[in-house]
């Protein structure tokens, strides 16, 4: 791997937050949170906002939303 590679993952989180705050309505960002005994799910595009039962069902539903806007484009 050359010594330019970047990944979101190797981000501080300020900076990527601030890259998806920057996104413009894409999907560059999607966020599955505790919120008492469900999770609150939404990502950066503003049109998806959605609870789940478990984090997993959370995971599993962003990656369906951006499966379903990539398909969209």
């Amino acid at each position: 791997m050359s010594d330019d590679y970047e990944s979101a993952l190797e981000e501080k989180p300020l900076e990527f937050l601030t890259s998806v705050a920057n996104s413009g309505g894409s999907c560059d960002g999607q966020a599955v949170v505790p919120d008492g005994d469900r999770y609150r799910c939404w990502c950066s595009c503003g049109t998806w906002n959605v609870q789940s039962a478990t984090q997993a069902e959370g995971l599993r539903l962003a990656r369906l939303h951006t499966s379903t806007t990539e398909a969209r484009r």
